[in-house]
């Protein structure tokens, strides 16, 4: 559960990823506020990130399995197919991009299900109030070339991070790994 002062395009965000029910989603419950501070509830999801899998393995010398790996990232995969997808009550498409596809969102429970979680910085295109233009969020080693340049995104940007991730858990190596934040996003 998390709780503040939530900018209008924030709530916009919080209920947009209340309306993605999908296995490797992780559902958002409920968006409301109460005595002028808004609120999300989201599904616990009891386990691990890919980002603390990886570093454990990097820190015991262990890989993931590529069965293991491939499976991951194609359950990640089916989540964000299924927002990308995602059409309002219009019958028109969303046209919504997570925008921060990294490790770190990528959940694996106790019992092996993949979730993907914080579409928290989702956009979608249709929208009651725009993120301001320019803004880039993210994590910079998963960004897309179009994503470092603040340019408008689709669902390729989110592809384009799950093939870093896809790369990064299969050889245990960084894909973009530099000593700033510039030259990573130099690199992309």
């Amino acid at each position: 559960c998390a709780a503040g002062t939530l900018a209008p395009e924030q709530i916009d965000e919080a209920r947009l990823a209340a309306s993605l029910h999908h296995n490797n989603i992780a559902q958002v419950i409920e968006v409301g506020a109460e005595n002028n501070l808004h609120y999300f509830v989201m599904e616990y999801v009891h386990g691990q990130d890919l980002r603390a899998i990886l570093a454990r393995c990097g820190e015991t010398g262990r890989r993931i399995p590529l069965e293991l790996g491939l499976f991951i990232v194609a359950a990640a995969a089916a989540g964000l197919q299924h927002a990308h997808d995602r059409k309002g009550p219009d019958g028109m498409p969303l046209k919504i991009v997570h925008r921060d596809v990294s490790p770190s969102n990528v959940m694996i429970d106790y019992d092996g299900a993949v979730k993907m979680v914080d579409f928290g910085i989702a956009k979608a295109s249709e929208r009651s109030a725009e993120t301001q233009a320019g803004t880039i969020k993210g994590k910079f080693a998963y960004m897309s070339p179009e994503q470092c340049r603040g340019l408008e995104l689709d669902r390729r940007s989110d592809i384009f991070a799950l093939g870093i991730i896809l790369y990064e858990t299969t050889t245990q190596q960084r894909a973009f790994r530099a000593e700033s934040d510039f030259e990573t996003m130099q690199r992309i």
